[in-house]
């Protein structure tokens, strides 16, 4: 039997600076794609998208959290990804996207115009710099059982991220994250401050719903012509729809519950096209020894790009 090929789509928080250069530096087609959509959000930003990813002043170990900008560059690399691995023959069965990248697979599955999707993921982002409090998002290295033996340092706080047994996310106010933040380092366990500075998938966005569901209420939808599967609902998305989409940024991601669900029927080949490929390492986790699912990203932020292109592509090449 051969089992699906599944496309996936990081969010916020993986996203770098110089993320994904040598391959444009090195691979034609890449760069094209990427130059394109530069030139769409471009005339949304107001400046050159590309300049800023690839800003010599930055070093990539840089928090890049201007929300418009890194909002743009995660739908652009992801698509132009997505575009270049299309080109190499390889087509999917199905998306899936992780929050933000819920906007990239509808994107991809011609269910919302690319200038579109780049421009509600700017301008969403521009909802939540200017009507909501700063906030902050930490990735949890341990067992969720942290909730409820530590239960008193997670006050102000909400799972906003369900990745795999092992590692969850929880976001809120800054305030109550740095002091999380700090508690758990006191007591040994591991966590990461990641580069999101509004709370997504918290009630502290609900202020904004009204004007965001006026901003999807002017996207042009269509039938997607790849199945979708959302990580919010973990379910399959027939429409893209305004419930949908606020569904994707206001409810906790239920990645590992997602993937469960995709491999119950036999397994599955997951190919992570975010410029991390955060979302790969999550699946190996999830995925059962015995179910035949494999996994493999595209690049990775460890740089090589070119290197990793040619391992992904003798990867595809033995299945």
């Amino acid at each position: 039997m051969t089992r699906p090929v599944v496309f996936m789509y990081s969010g916020q928080g993986s996203q770098y600076f110089h993320m994904t250069r040598e391959l444009y530096e090195h691979n034609a087609r890449y760069r094209l794609w990427l130059e394109h959509c530069d030139e769409i959000a471009s005339s949304i930003i107001g400046k050159s998208l590309l300049d800023t990813v690839f800003d010599p002043r930055r070093d990539k170990s840089d928090p890049f959290d201007s929300l418009p900008d890194s909002s743009a560059a995660l739908v652009c690399v992801e698509y132009s990804l997505t575009r270049v691995v299309q080109e190499l023959g390889h087509q999917c069965d199905f998306l899936l996207g992780y929050s933000l990248g819920e906007i990239t697979a509808a994107v991809v599955a011609e269910a919302l115009p690319l200038e579109d999707g780049i421009a509600f993921a700017v301008e969403f982002a521009r909802l939540l710099e200017q009507r909501t409090p700063l906030a902050g998002m930490l990735a949890v290295v341990g067992s969720s059982e942290l909730l409820r033996t530590h239960e008193s340092l997670f006050t102000g706080c909400w799972v906003t991220g369900r990745n795999f047994d092992g590692n969850f996310v929880v976001s809120g106010r800054a305030a109550d994250i740095d002091s999380l933040e700090r508690a758990l380092e006191s007591k040994g366990v591991l966590c990461q401050r990641l580069p999101v500075d509004y709370g997504v998938h918290t009630e502290l966005i609900d202020p904004v719903e009204e004007r965001a569901r006026r901003l999807m209420d002017s996207l042009s939808f269509t039938p997607p012509q790849i199945p979708i599967i959302s990580s919010a609902t973990a379910d399959r998305v027939d429409a893209v729809s305004v419930d949908g989409l606020w569904a994707a940024v206001r409810q906790p991601v239920e990645f590992s519950r997602t993937i469960e669900k995709v491999t119950a029927a036999g397994g599955a080949t997951f190919v992570d096209l975010g410029p991390s490929a955060t979302l790969a390492t999550f699946v190996k986790y999830i995925a059962g020894p015995g179910d035949g699912s494999s996994q493999v990203g595209a690049v990775n932020r460890f740089g090589n790009d070119v290197k990793s292109m040619n391992d992904f592509r003798a990867f595809m090449a033995s299945l």
